[in-house]
């Protein structure tokens, strides 16, 4: 029933946004894309060495790139969008999130394009060579013989505790070496792959905390040491000192807006789907101002600090989700986003 509810809104969006793109002009925005993992070819996912999240491969990400190359899309970083962005054109950039060691599969992909991308890494993965706990429930889960679906909704529910309380209970419940990456596909850098991977002149690294923490189950104090940790350790490990983070499940507040001050994070990202109009961070522009003529300067900091996503996947056409990303009538990713809402307040309560 799902499953056919998810693919009658795919079909629908894809026909809404052909439709709008052939009789309006798409507005100049910055796009931002998120990937997780990333899989050489469908047999590493069927593997179950690790949660597939997106199911996206190599193949994806070259054909989500070259698409947007071929509708004029400029590819830019997070130094980029704090220099500001000028508002006659369109601009994309791709984003990697946790620090996986598969994401190196993605060089060659930009390498052969030109285009930059920014990784933002769990610091405390790379520095302690340990899984990310969402994989291990779903390896150990499948191998158990639960079902995909079951896994997903067990999931959502330890998303309200602290990383290190679903550690804890999964290396009750799995065993010590539980957290222990098994091959190339599930575990983090290691801090010297990372060192060298960050001097890649199309890499750019951001923050994505020490642990992984959804932030929101966090006091100030546990946010600014989540926050700040990673700072340390990625400069330490890299020699850069991220000015971009990603919140963990796309979570903030105002106690994580005043940590990234604090901490001199002056770009942030959540998972809402949407484009960020230009100038960045500061809303749409107000008509008759000349914006479209004029290079535009970043927005206020806490909008730059609440800059959306789009998610792509391998449940549906790669060319039909980007086509509706351009749209401007994303009706999948908003119906998405409503539905996770609902999902995780009924765990909640």
């Amino acid at each position: 029933m799902i499953r056919t509810f998810q693919n009658l809104v795919r079909s629908t969006d894809s026909a809404v946004a052909r439709l709008y793109l052939s009789l309006f002009r798409e507005r100049n925005a910055l796009n931002c894309f998120l990937f997780h993992s990333l899989f050489r070819h469908q047999a590493d996912i069927a593997r179950d060495l690790i949660d597939p999240l997106d199911r996206t491969t190599v193949a994806h990400l070259r054909q989500l790139i070259e698409y947007y190359l071929a509708h004029g899309y400029r590819f830019v970083g997070p130094r980029e969008v704090l220099g500001g962005l000028s508002a006659d054109r369109k601009y994309a950039m791709i984003t990697f999130d946790d620090g996986y060691f598969n994401n190196t599969l993605a060089l060659p992909v930009l390498e052969s394009l030109g285009v930059p991308a920014v990784f933002f890494i769990s610091s405390g993965h790379v520095r302690d060579g340990k899984c990310f706990w969402w994989d291990v429930l779903y390896r150990e889960r499948r191998a158990q013989g639960a079902s995909p679906r079951q896994v997903y909704r067990e999931a959502l529910g330890m998303k309200y505790l602290k990383t290190e309380e679903i550690e804890r209970r999964l290396t009750d419940r799995f065993g010590p070496g539980a957290l222990r990456p098994r091959t190339d596909i599930d575990r983090p850098f290691t801090p010297d792959e990372l060192r060298e991977f960050a001097r890649h002149p199309l890499v750019q690294i951001g923050n994505h905390t020490a642990g992984h923490a959804i932030l929101t189950n966090y006091s100030g104090e546990g946010v600014r040491w989540q926050i700040g940790r990673c700072q340390d350790d990625l400069q330490e490990m890299t020699g850069q000192r991220p000015e971009a983070i990603a919140y963990p499940n796309g979570a903030y507040n105002a106690d994580v807006l005043a940590a990234c001050d604090e901490l001199g994070i002056r770009l942030g990202f959540t998972i809402k789907p949407h484009k960020s109009p230009i100038p960045v961070g500061a809303g749409p522009p107000a008509a008759g101002d000349g914006a479209a003529n004029r290079a535009a300067v970043p927005g206020s900091k806490h909008g730059l600090l609440k800059l959306g996503r789009f998610v792509p996947h391998a449940a549906a056409p790669m060319v039909a989700q980007c086509r509706s990303y351009r749209s401007d009538v994303p009706l999948y990713g908003m119906l998405r986003a409503g539905y996770l809402q609902v999902r995780r307040g009924r765990i909640s309560n």
